[in-house]
């Protein structure tokens, strides 16, 4: 964390060592922080490229991580209540359809999951680190072939895993284990309560317990069942074929966007509080002054 000349409060991203791999990741970050502009993703201010200082200033995102909120802490007293669980959700798709559709060529995150989607002071959502991001060559490729298969264990696409052949359902398959830990409050990998059970991955720890249609059985009890039944089951459908084996079978975001948008109308429809008009866009720009200081005016969608 830090501030600007001008007072604006922003987040610093250093990079402690200088290796090649290092300074070649860092670049590819700050150059895809450089095209990409949407309201749900987070926005660069500027870079500091020299021998001694590698570092992304990003916009400050005070509620920190989806992960934290999830997961509770000494900041966070109360439990992060569902419909903002699932504003947070709708906007994470939007941000991630934008990615996919709204840039050219189109990005691929590669890295999706709580710790990379940021909150604001009005627990709006962006998408964040863009290090292991790869693009499409063009707008009609539908994969990357990468050396080696990249990423955080479970998140990662089973189909990206065997072949190889990153794909925008790549992102998919991971939101929808983000989805899942909105759900439930459990981490991707759940481990056994007793000594000899084995840890689980949550989309089996889910599907089991869903075989009875018992969705209170995932439900994360935190909430105190502070939520539409029909709002959570709907967004647990959405996660389950977002995490299907065959990418083929895999809505795009897009479609989920548009499913996340009904869930929020279920809730709504409940009587509950909307969430829609909580937050605000954020186009400020700012100037540093450095030579090895870049910055970017572009103003956010």
């Amino acid at each position: 964390m830090g501030f600007l000349v001008d007072g604006t409060q922003v987040a610093v991203k250093i990079q402690s060592n200088s290796s090649t791999q290092e300074v070649n990741d860092f670049m590819v970050e700050a150059q895809h922080l450089t095209r990409i502009h949407h309201r749900n993703l987070v926005s660069l201010i500027g870079y500091c490229k020299d021998k001694n200082c590698l570092a992304l200033v990003l916009e400050y995102m005070r509620e920190g991580t989806l992960e934290d909120q999830l997961r509770g802490g000494a900041a966070n007293t109360r439990p992060l209540a569902w419909r903002y669980r699932i504003q947070i959700a709708l906007e994470s798709a939007q941000g991630l359809e934008y990615l996919h559709k709204g840039c050219n060529p189109p990005l691929i995150h590669r890295d999706v999951k709580p710790n990379n989607i940021l909150l604001d002071a009005k627990l709006e959502a962006k998408i964040a680190d863009f290090g292991m991001s790869k693009p499409l060559s063009s707008n009609n490729n539908t994969h990357v072939t990468t050396d080696h298969v990249v990423g955080t264990p479970g998140y990662v696409d089973p189909e990206y895993h065997m072949t190889c052949q990153l794909t925008k359902k790549s992102d998919v398959y991971s939101f929808g284990v983000v989805l899942l830990q909105i759900i439930t409050g459990q981490p991707a990998i759940v481990k056994g309560t007793e000594p000899d059970n084995e840890s689980m991955n949550l989309i089996q720890w889910v599907r089991v317990r869903l075989t009875s249609n018992d969705i209170e059985s995932v439900v994360d009890a935190r909430m105190q069942g502070d939520y539409d039944i029909n709002s959570v089951w709907k967004v647990a459908d959405v996660a389950l074929k977002c995490t299907a084996q065959s990418g083929a079978q895999r809505p795009t975001m897009t479609e989920v966007a548009l499913q996340l948008k009904e869930c929020i109308e279920l809730e709504a429809a409940a009587g509950r509080n909307s969430t829609s008009n909580f937050h605000t866009a954020n186009n400020s720009s700012t100037v540093c002054t450095s030579e090895n200081f870049y910055t970017d005016t572009s103003r956010s969608m």
